[in-house]
């Protein structure tokens, strides 16, 4: 009897882990300025991780002038955040000006543009439901 019942549950178990399915984020950038440099990309779970910038999943493209897509596989339900920054220098940092403003490309979820100071974790957020879709997300670079 105890045997079937284990065999039991971990039948079930593998069953209900199977059904989970994860979903496929593309992001779509548009509006790069030149072929120069790389593109920065990355995925954040949750507002505390974006916030502490602690990316769930980053990826690193060559520049291409006018737009590029970047996917992100087998993503888990919950909420998500993209941010970008086009390098055209290629020393691995977004360049700021005097005040701190961003001298290179950037861009967030959502098309979101910053407003007298950065963008809002509510206008950035998109939600991953716990299905095998392809989410689409677009946005155009700040230069």
């Amino acid at each position: 009897m105890k045997k079937t019942s284990l065999l039991l549950t971990a039948i079930t178990s593998i069953l209900l882990t199977s059904l989970v399915q994860a979903s496929d984020i593309e992001f779509e950038i548009s509006g790069i300025n030149s072929d120069k440099g790389k593109l920065y990309i990355q995925l954040f779970k949750g507002e505390e991780n974006y916030h502490k910038g602690n990316a769930e999943l980053a990826s690193v493209v060559n520049a291409a002038k006018g737009s590029t897509k970047v996917i992100f596989n087998n993503v888990d339900q919950g909420e998500y955040v993209l941010r970008f920054f086009h390098d055209e220098n290629n020393n691995g940092e977004l360049e700021t000006n005097l005040f701190g403003l961003p001298v290179e490309g950037y861009g967030f979820s959502n098309n979101a543009k910053p407003n007298f100071g950065p963008v809002s974790y509510s206008e950035v957020v998109f939600i991953v439901p716990d299905n095998s879709n392809t989410i689409i997300n677009k946005t155009t670079a700040i230069y």
